[in-house]
């Protein structure tokens, strides 16, 4: 008995150990076989790395050595980059976040008088954040108390909404445009869209975005498509 279990614990331990193997080999299959856009195990930590290196470079003034008179004309070298960071854009908004001192440390440490406010010390820093919201299209009713009053017919007048990109869809054309832009400009795949939208809260079906691109392409894209196919065709004007 002692033997059989020794040997069944042995096919275990090797059992294991094949299956350790087979999926070592898959891994180093995938990883010399699959095309460059797929090789991305070792390039997700390198790209940040070798990014922070080339802007580290950047920002660093070029040591350029002395070199012997030798009658020839100087050559002007080009000026090296200046270190420091990039100033954030202008056109951005800009929202003040103040951080005040309490008030018990607004005493003087020496001779414990009320200090008063000199100035201030500024910093930006870029904030980005991404925000879903659901929009209420409210429109109001009419109908006529006369009518009422009197038994007419009472007719029922709706304000209109402004055409919608997807009539029926609950896209809106913001949300239509940030799935084009992801889809078709980023190359983003459907199924990563959509666990996109779902971290940020919002659960949107792979089957729906495939609707919005759809139908987007059916309605509007196409139109610029065939516009753009008739120009490169005669060579006519832009019809906009």
């Amino acid at each position: 008995m002692a033997r059989i279990a020794a040997l069944q614990a042995e096919n275990r331990q090797l059992a294991e150990r094949v299956v350790k193997l087979e999926e070592e080999l898959a891994l180093a299959r995938l990883h010399r076989f699959a095309p460059k856009s797929e090789k991305h195990i070792d390039r997700l930590f390198n790209e940040a790395e070798h990014a922070a290196d080339e802007d580290d470079a950047d920002g660093e003034d070029d040591d350029v050595a002395d070199l012997p008179d030798t009658g020839l004309p100087v050559v002007e070298s080009k000026t090296g980059k200046k270190r420091g960071r990039k100033a954030l854009p202008e056109n951005l908004p800009r929202e003040r976040v103040e951080y005040d001192l309490p008030d018990d440390q607004k005493a003087c440490p020496c001779c414990r008088g009320q200090m008063h406010r000199m100035g201030e010390t500024v910093t930006e820093q870029l904030h980005i954040e991404v925000k879903a919201k659901i929009l209420q299209n409210v429109r109001f009713k009419y109908a006529c108390r006369h009518s009422e009053r009197t038994g007419i017919n009472t007719p029922v007048v709706i304000a209109p909404m402004p055409t919608q990109p997807l009539p029926g869809s609950i896209a809106t054309a913001s949300t239509l445009a940030l799935a084009l832009v992801h889809k078709y400009v980023d190359g983003t795949p459907l199924y990563r869209l959509a666990q996109a939208f779902e971290r940020a809260g919002v659960p949107v079906s792979r089957g729906a975005l495939g609707h919005w691109v759809i139908g987007s392409s059916e309605k509007h894209l196409s139109r610029i498509y065939d516009a753009l196919k008739l120009r490169l065709k005669i060579g006519a004007p832009h019809p906009w």
